[in-house]
This record gives structure tokens, sequence and C-alpha cells, in this order.
């Protein structure tokens, strides 16, 4: 069973650790052997650190139980290229980078490596983490997109090279990347994991998320990587339980689908199954209740996109006035934008994003979760773009939780999925939805057959 190890998900492999019916060094190897079979199909690594994650692993194998105490000991994780990894390249998918080294973690890097994860490689982002189109396929249809900006990371988990890897969300890059290939991705409440070490795209918006093929796997990670930072000044400084214990999975009670809201904007394709889904969530005792976001969809929206390009275009100001010809089309743009924008519209835009954050709040106090799609459309031909974040965007402005899980595939063999979010820092509520969703309702994830 060994040869087949990379098809375990993080918590079953951890588990099969703990029984010793598994070495970390024959999980390595057998996540070597199948990126070695699939790579050239679905180009998800920048950098895989063959010899340092076998050095690691053969470490653990050889520390008895003193190493595996650790709550990550001996899970394979990788890392989208905007995230610091000491001795391995952060490019962040420009030439601008090529070539830079790290000579220390990020912090969420650190704090995987301390709980004894394997830190297995670089994965690949669109440019400095937005929207310009990677190299990456998306490994239930190769013509089409994985999404973005996470593309290699949700890409690399749906095809069974790696069972967790980090992203990171600023419009929809965790859940979008995660919905278009089939796999579980999760946000946490703004602040709760640090980004420290990591590409900015923009201060107030981004997130660092994980992508998994449990909503268990994602709470084991979130226990390790949640806390206070002291090189992040957005980070929280709220107590950080055991959340895969905390998030046992459990029926939610009243729930509100946002219906009105997003089914008008959605393909026919997607409004069908998100139909579908409330509905079967109705069938199995869910209490769900239609209601309507507390600001206006098109408002929403527009405010999004100043705060981001405008904070977007304060990182890059310098280097982009000397390098604009290093960049793709689609972050020139949105730089070249950003810096035309009036100071008065970046201060309404945060002005009217306080007050969604605020007002969704108080709907989540009355409802355990929000329901709604996680995709506006089926992923687009991968030449063309990464997809809409637009279904992302209303929770990443508010920096509320949310996680995306899978329903199963559609037209083109390309996965569906259904979004969930809950009130700020109730991840535990919100992943213990999850996975009562994966065990009652069977969506969970599955691997691309390659």
């Amino acid at each position: 069973m060994a040869d087949e190890a990379w098809r375990l998900t993080l918590s079953e492999g951890l588990r099969r650790l703990g029984e010793g019916s598994l070495t970390a060094s024959d999980w390595v190897r057998s996540l070597l052997e199948r990126i070695e079979g699939c790579e050239g199909r679905v180009r998800a690594w920048v950098h895989v650190d063959r010899e340092g994650a076998l050095v690691a692993a053969r470490a653990l194998d050889g520390s008895g139980a003193g190493g595996r105490s650790h709550p990550l000991a001996g899970a394979p994780v990788a890392f989208k290229d905007i995230i610091d990894v000491q001795g391995m390249p952060r490019e962040a998918n420009s030439p601008l980078y090529k070539g830079y080294v790290p000579q220390q973690d990020a912090s969420a890097a650190a704090r995987l490596r301390a709980a004894g994860a394997i830190l297995l490689g670089k994965t690949v982002t669109t440019q400095f983490a937005t929207s310009d189109p990677p190299v990456t396929r998306n490994p239930w249809n190769f013509v089409h997109s994985p999404g973005g900006s996470s593309s290699g990371s949700a890409a690399a988990v749906a095809a069974g090279m790696a069972p967790a890897a980090l992203g990171s969300q600023t419009g929809g890059s965790v859940l979008r990347p995660s919905a278009f290939c089939g796999v579980v991705g999760f946000k946490p409440t703004y602040g709760r994991i640090p980004r420290t070490g990591m590409v900015t795209v923009s201060w107030t918006l981004d997130h660092v998320g994980t992508i998994t093929r449990s909503a268990e796997d994602a709470a084991r990670l979130l226990t390790v990587l949640a806390g206070p930072d002291g090189g992040d000044d957005g980070s929280l400084g709220a107590a950080v339980p055991d959340y895969a214990s905390a998030s046992a999975p459990r029926r939610p009670g009243r729930v509100c689908f946002l219906k009105e809201d997003f089914l008008p904007r959605a393909s026919r394709e997607v409004a069908e199954w998100t139909e579908r889904a409330a509905a079967r969530m109705r069938e199995n005792g869910v209490a769900v209740e239609e209601g309507r976001l507390p600001v206006d969809f098109g408002q929403l929206h527009a405010a999004h996109r100043i705060i981001m390009r405008v904070e977007a275009a304060a990182y890059h100001d310098r280097m982009f006035r000397e390098n604009m010809d290093a960049y793709l089309p689609e972050i020139r743009h949105n730089i070249s934008s950003g810096l035309m924008v009036p100071a008065v519209h970046y201060v309404q835009a945060l002005r009217l994003r306080a007050r969604l954050a605020r007002e969704t709040q108080r709907l989540l106090e009355r409802y355990e979760l929000v329901v709604l799609p996680s995709m506006v459309e089926a992923p687009p031909l991968r030449e063309k773009s990464t997809g809409n974040a637009l279904f992302q965007e209303p929770l990443t402005q508010a920096g509320l939780p949310a996680i995306t899980l899978p329903l199963g595939r559609g037209e083109g063999n390309l996965p569906v999925g259904i979004q969930l979010g809950a009130g700020r820092l109730r991840e535990a509520d919100l992943l213990g939805a999850a996975r009562w969703c994966e065990g009652e309702l069977g969506w969970r994830s599955e691997i691309a057959s390659l």
C-alpha cells in the first residue's frame, strides 16, 4: 500500500503514520513518483524539493515517538510561490524576482515546519497572484483553467501530487481554483493566519488559505497556522482551539441561501447545481431560508476592484514604474488603474466595505451559515482566463471565513462547487458543517485520473 500512499488525504496519512502502518519516507516517495508521472501534463510546480523532503522524512522516521509528537509530523505540504520558504526559490511568476531565494521562512511556513510538516515544494501562481493565466492545467480537463491565482496549489492537490497546499485569497484565489479543481478550499477570518513573508496584493484584503481534500485536513492545518504574529499588523490575537476536535461533524441548523443575489448572475449549469444542493440540505434536516446580501452587489464589486487595485499599485509603485514591460497585461492594467484612482474613491470604497462587514456579521448572528455558489460558471479555456472571482468577493471583503466543497462534475467532466460562509472567528462551526456535508451529503473530493 505504500506505493499508493499518494492517494491519502492529510488526515488519513497522519493516522497511518500514528499507527505505524506508514512511514514518512514512504509517503514522500509515493508523492514524488506521482509528481514524476503527472507534472508534465498538469504543470503545477515551479520547484519540487525532492532531496530536502526525503531528508526531512528520513529524519522523522529515525526520531521515533518524539518526532511523531508534533501535530503534523510527516505531513507533506506544498506552498504557493508567493510564500517564502527558506532555501527554495520564490519568484511569484515574475522575471523581476528571478533567482530570489529567501533566507527565512514566512510565518506560515515556519509554523508548519515547527509542527513537523514536510515542505514539499513551490506551486505555480499567476504573476504576483493576480489574474494573468499561468501554464497550469485543470487536471480534470487539460484545455480548461484550474483557476487562479493559487493555480498550482489546487491542481497539485486535485491530481494527487500533494495532500495539502497553501494559497492566498484577495478576491477568490483559494476558493475559485479549489472549486474548479474539485477540492476543498478554505480561508479563515481575515488575520487569523499571518501573512508575514509573503508577496502582497492588497494589505486589507489578502488572506492565507488552505487547499486540501477534506475539511478535517483544513482544520488540522488551521490549528497550526492560526495565531498572532508581530510581523503582520492585521493578525488576530484570539485564542486558537484544536480545530480538528472543535469541528466534529455537525448538521447546521438555520442557514441563509443567498439565491437572488447569486443565481441570476450564474450560468445555467451552476445555478441548477446550487439549487439541487440547497434542496439536498433541506431534505436532510437543514432549515434553508432565502435571504439577500446587505449591500448592493454592483457597489460591492466596484469597491472590491478599487481597494485591490489601489493597494496593489501602492505595493508595486516604484518597481512598476521602472519595469512596466515586465508585467503581464492583466496586472499591468490593474496597477495602472490603481495609480489613477482618486483618494476619495478609495476612502468611499473602504467605508462601503466596512458596512458590508458589519451588516454581514449581523446577518450571520441570525444564521449559522450562508450558502452560495463557489463559481459564476464552469472553468474557462486555460489561455483565456482564470475565471471570475465575483462570487468570492463578498466574504473576502467582509473578512469572514468561507469554504468550498465539491458537488460533483458537470459538463466537460469539470467540477462544480458550493460555498459556505460563517461569522467572524466561527471557523470551527463552519468546518463542522462542512464535515457533515462531506459525510452525509457526499460532497467529497476525488483525485483526477491521470
